[in-house]
């Protein structure tokens, strides 16, 4: 679904929008663990991984709940077709 074809102020686009945050975020953080472990050998402070796994699991959190908000409203939007036909 594209996000731009709903009103902006939808549920729908804003879980859409959580979601694809979320997507976007959890590959910087993996792609920060893959630089620790290749790139920063010599540097052991840029080998931390705490900070980019913590991101990782909070984001998920985060897309879980939006993805939850975009069902809510497709389920909402199923229950008021079938109710008005």
């Amino acid at each position: 679904m594209d996000v731009g074809s709903v009103t902006s102020g939808s549920a729908v686009t804003q879980g859409l929008i959580g979601m694809q945050r979320s997507q976007a975020e959890i590959s910087k953080s993996a792609q920060q663990i893959v630089e620790a472990g290749t790139t920063e050998r010599e540097n052991p402070a840029k080998n931390d991984i705490t900070e980019s796994l913590v991101n990782i699991k909070a984001q998920t959190q985060v897309f879980d709940a939006s993805a939850k908000i975009v069902k809510s409203a497709d389920e909402t939007i199923g229950t008021l077709l079938k109710a008005t036909a």
